[in-house]
């Protein structure tokens, strides 16, 4: 435990104390597909396609993909707007090595380092030649669409036969295209696969045994949304099976936390662990806000041409932040929520939002929906603003943006979180999440003790709120969603450094140590310089609040009314104080202001 402490990772040992939970996994099963004849294999294969085709949620043509190829046909070197020479890909590192893997690859690597090249362009006419399958596990169908796409035109063949034509009495050339990689990779979403597991978990770990090689696309997606997916666990089960008589390729920018867990594990054999940093140089500088006013003001300084894409932590947020920039007369505006959530048709849908990797509005307000399986290339997004606090949720945030010059930059702004408000998550986390999962490894067992449990005073409202421990609707009984415990340990343990060595410190050095060189203060806002220039300056006080609606946007809170009233002397007062300014009152003595209450404005 001591040696862990001292290292980067800031996780400590806390995952040697998941050992145990892994190792009460089951032992891992092994049927081989050779002792099948020919005829049953292929028969087996079809049954099992056109199960899983059934199994989508949605058919290709319904879904909005991007329009660009994820692969160009050009090297990466050469693929985008402006060359980089000197930067790495995975096919750099990478070389021949694909050749003698076996078990768990990983690709730590960053947004447009090569990853889905690799595998499109070079492991698979490899696999090709040497007659193997690939299975191209994804999260979202939008990628699983364009990935498939990538594949047709990567694999296109035109053949040419001359045909006898009875009615010509003559042969003609025909030409027609075929998929030569139609049989060597499948491109399928996680979230397919667990409904193929659930519904027919025999076929399904048959069908999973046919492929040499399971690449894992977007892998934080086994940890990240477990949070709200009660099936993760069933789709990482059914991989894990794999690890030892497969190649397992696991690609993702922001799930090093785990890929470090497997290392310390003795998981991934030597030389198959690939890392190439995220490059952050397009952030031009990151920012911390602090309430809901400098949010707002972030948002009002967008000048025309430029847009902002603003991260929301909760539906009612992103209902009041519309509501009140629409209010101030800010009318390109658009929301988006995950299409599943029953709140979704208040909103706005996707492709209202993005076309062609281009936002179409100058304000984008959005929950985490949008953080992963999105690609923006757009000059014009100039701010990107986070009310998350997540470190691995903030990387997928910057990592939306792919910069198409050097000169296309935007600023990085982040919420700041105090000591309280993460003791406070902590606190979230241990009740809701942690406290239900330990009760359950402790006392499932004994029906006695798990019903005694289950009858406490707080167990109810503890549940309903867990993703960890949750009720299964079909066999009626708590289960333990072992992904979801990982993602709440992770999460704790990020808070706690947070809290042992300063919020804003350690959510940057987490996503990107570079990032702590481009700290820059949050600028003030307007109404200061007017105030710089008017200190001491005595005035009718219903003269100030109207000085303090329109150019501070400070008004009285408290108000019920439907229109925003003007602030009141301890409203005003209170917001000038946190910038170090400080209201002052009094009767005037003479001249107009006679008998009238006077405001006026000092520097503290």
């Amino acid at each position: 435990m001591s040696n862990e402490t001292t290292t980067r990772d800031p996780f400590g040992g806390f995952y040697l104390k998941l050992a145990e939970a892994q190792h009460e996994y089951e032992q891992e099963q092994h049927i081989d597909p050779a002792s099948m004849t020919e005829e049953e294999r292929q028969n087996k294969i079809k049954e099992i396609l056109d199960f899983l085709h059934k199994s989508r949620k949605k058919a290709k043509e319904d879904d909005s993909a991007p329009v660009e190829p994820i692969v160009p046909e050009e090297e990466p070197e050469t693929a985008g707007a402006t060359p980089q020479p000197t930067k790495r890909y995975m096919t750099d590192l990478i070389g021949d090595d694909y050749k003698n893997w076996h078990g768990i690859v990983v690709f730590d690597a960053g947004t447009n380092s090569g990853k889905t090249y690799f595998i499109l362009k070079v492991l698979l006419p490899w696999a090709h030649e040497q007659h193997k399958r690939i299975l191209f596990l994804c999260n979202r169908d939008a990628l699983r669409n364009q990935i498939e796409d990538d594949v047709c035109r990567l694999g296109c063949v035109e053949r040419s036969n001359w045909v006898y034509k009875d009615d010509l009495g003559a042969e003609v050339l025909e030409t027609d295209s075929q998929n030569k990689y139609e049989h060597t990779i499948r491109v399928e979403t996680y979230q397919g696969l667990e409904t193929f597991l659930q519904n027919a978990p025999d076929a399904a770990k048959t069908y999973l045994r046919t492929f040499d090689y399971i690449v894992s696309d977007e892998y934080h997606y086994m940890v990240t949304d477990a949070s709200f997916n009660d099936h993760v666990d069933v789709s990482y089960e059914a991989i894990k099976e794999l690890w030892s008589t497969r190649t397992c390729v696991f690609m993702s920018a922001t799930a090093r936390p785990f890929f470090d867990y497997w290392e310390r594990q003795g998981l991934i054999p030597e030389g198959q662990h690939y890392c190439l940093p995220m490059d952050y140089q397009f952030v031009s500088s990151v920012k911390f806000f602090y309430n809901g006013d400098d949010e707002l003001d972030i948002i009002r300084r967008v000048k025309e041409g430029e847009k902002i894409l603003v991260f929301v932590e909760t539906i009612a947020k992103l209902r009041k932040l519309r509501d009140t920039l629409k209010a101030e007369g800010i009318e390109d505006v658009v929301c988006l929520c995950s299409k599943y959530r029953p709140e979704a048709r208040e909103f706005d849908k996707l492709d209202n939002v993005l076309n062609d990797a281009t936002l179409l509005h100058q304000v984008t307000l959005t929950t985490s929906t949008l953080y992963n399986g999105v690609d923006i290339k757009d000059p014009t997004l100039k701010y990107i603003v986070s009310e998350l606090w997540n470190p691995i949720a903030n990387a997928q945030i910057l990592g939306r943006k792919r910069p198409l010059s050097a000169e296309d930059i935007c600023v990085a702004d982040f919420q700041h979180y105090s000591k309280e408000r993460l003791e406070n998550e902590v606190k979230r986390l241990e009740k809701y999440q942690l406290a239900p999962a330990r009760a359950y490894q402790k006392w499932f067992d004994d029906k006695k003790a798990w019903k005694a449990y289950l009858h406490q005073p707080e167990t109810q409202s503890a549940l309903k709120e867990s993703h960890t421990v949750v009720l299964d609707p079909w066999e009626g009984e708590y289960c333990w969603r072992k992904r979801a415990n990982l993602q709440a340990i992770v999460e704790r343990d990020f808070l706690r450094q947070m809290l042992a060595q300063g919020y804003q410190t350690e959510l940057l050095k987490e996503i990107d140590e570079s990032l702590l060189a481009k700290v820059e203060s949050l600028e003030p806002p307007l109404l200061l310089e007017y105030l710089d220039a008017h200190l001491n300056e005595e005035r009718y006080y219903e003269d100030w609040q109207k000085i303090f609606f329109e150019m501070g946007h400070i008004y009285n809170k408290a108000d019920g009314h439907a229109e925003k009233s003007l602030p009141s002397y301890t409203c005003a007062r209170q917001w000038l104080q946190h910038y170090g300014y400080d209201l002052h009152r009094k009767r005037g003595t003479s001249g107009e202001l006679r008998d009238r209450m006077i405001w006026w404005v000092t520097k503290q």
